[in-house]
This record gives structure tokens, C-alpha cells and sequence, in this order.
């Protein structure tokens, strides 16, 4: 997981500069395949009654994604106690943003870019390879 700057720290909060709402990259299986957790109780209530399952032989402990919190691009449980990676995390483009490098409407565009991406490689009009690359340019300078 991308180590977290002190100006970035805030990029999950509401306003102008927010590129986190609407995007879900993060959640819905793009940028990760599984989400980590601490333990049973990190999982937390909602997400056991949304019926997400933990994957015990792994550690740490960890679900499938997509999670299914998601909606519209925006996190359903996000103030009733989601896991802790959820908060931890912060992509590199909004980082980017946070730190001033990167403007908002630029952020949001490569967003919308590669999401739609996203959608034509899971309907098979596009290669995996792709949505790969461009996840790692913009996104998880890590994952490459």
C-alpha cells in the first residue's frame, strides 16, 4: 500500500478538491483484486451484513472486491465503520491533487477516462493490459 503524505491525508475529505467521490477505482476491483483487513472486527458490522466474507487462510485476513458498499462511485458505509485500509489508502492521483501537483479537472478527467476504460476492458474491447498501464501511471506507481 502507497505510503500516505501528511498533504495527501486529507484527500478523502469533502470539497472542491475531493477526486475520491464518484471515482471507486479503489473499491470496486480496479486498482486492487482483494482488500486487507486487520481482523473480524476491522471487517465491521456493516460490511458482514452486506454479507462480505472474510478469506481466513490469508494474511492479513482479506475479502473479494469489489466491495459491496459501493455505490455510484461512492462508499455507502463510509461514517458506519469501514476497515481502516479504506481510510489508510489514498491513490497516487489524489495524492497528486493534495499536494497541489495534479489540478482537480484534470484528476477527474483521468478518472472518467479510466473508467470508462475499465468498463470496455471488462466488456472485452479493450486489453487487460491497458487498463493495466494506465493504473500504474496514474493511480499505483506501485503496482507496476
Amino acid at each position: 500500500m502507497p505510503i500516505v503524505s501528511a498533504a495527501a491525508e486529507g484527500a478523502h475529505d469533502g470539497g472542491d478538491d475531493n477526486v475520491c467521490l464518484g471515482c471507486g477505482l479503489c473499491c470496486d476491483g480496479t486498482l486492487f483484486s482483494h482488500l486487507g483487513v486487520l481482523d473480524e472486527q476491522d471487517l465491521g458490522f456493516p460490511l458482514r451484513q452486506l454479507g462480505v466474507k472474510l478469506i481466513a487462510e490469508a494474511e492479513p485476513p482479506a475479502f473479494e472486491l469489489p466491495c459491496p458498499a459501493l455505490a455510484d462511485g461512492a462508499c455507502t458505509i463510509y461514517h458506519q465503520g469501514r476497515p481502516r485500509a479504506c481510510s489508510w489508502f489514498v491513490c497516487d492521483l489524489a495524492a497528486a491533487v493534495a499536494e497541489g501537483r495534479t489540478a482537480p479537472v484534470q484528476a477527474r478527467a483521468t478518472i472518467v477516462a479510466t473508467q470508462a476504460l475499465r468498463d470496455r476492458v471488462r466488456a472485452g474491447e479493450a486489453p487487460a493490459e491497458a487498463l493495466r498501464a494506465q493504473v500504474v501511471a496514474h493511480f499505483r506507481h506501485d503496482a507496476g
